[in-house]
């Protein structure tokens, strides 16, 4: 699981750094390893043995269609680097799905989507976990219910 987590830390970073050339792909931005590692998932899946062997049809499923993803955007490529930025990230949401599959914590899984910020043309790539984003959701919900009570009462409600 260690093995995975720094894999995709190592991704998400990958998003910002270029690569001197093809002979100094790091292991992690490495397209070939990635589909090497991406097929003995896909072979231990389709045998249902090993740790896949109880993998619910749903989550087999999913997992397979990501992996379709992944092996599709990084065929006849060396490096993660070179695809464009939004196929890298589709590549590394793929990645963070299979990586929640496989390691049966969709809680932890990391999604990254690019954003604008209000006023402004330049995008930015955000990246939150699932927690985060449904923390951010609840939060988001709650404030605007407060808001509208505020607005029905009449009072200020500084300070709520």
């Amino acid at each position: 699981m260690l093995k995975t987590v720094v894999f995709m830390l190592a991704l998400a970073v990958s998003a910002t750094l270029p690569i001197a050339s093809a002979n100094d792909v790091h292991p992690n931005l490495d397209a070939n390893a990635i589909l090497t590692q991406q097929r003995q998932i896909r072979t231990e899946v389709e045998q249902r043995n090993g740790r896949y062997k109880d993998l619910p049809a749903a989550e087999r499923e999913s997992l397979l269609r990501e992996q379709d993803k992944v092996f599709t955007l990084l065929r006849d490529r060396a490096a993660i680097t070179d695809l464009p930025e939004s196929d890298r990230i589709v590549v590394f949401n793929s990645l963070e799905s299979i990586s929640a599959i496989v390691n049966r914590a969709p809680e932890e899984k990391l999604v990254c989507e690019r954003t604008r910020k209000v006023g402004s043309n330049r995008t930015e790539t955000v990246c939150m976990t699932a927690a985060e984003r449904a923390a951010r959701r609840d939060a988001a919900s709650k404030m605007a219910d407060r808001n509208a009570a505020c607005m029905r009462s009449g009072d200020s409600c500084v300070g709520f």
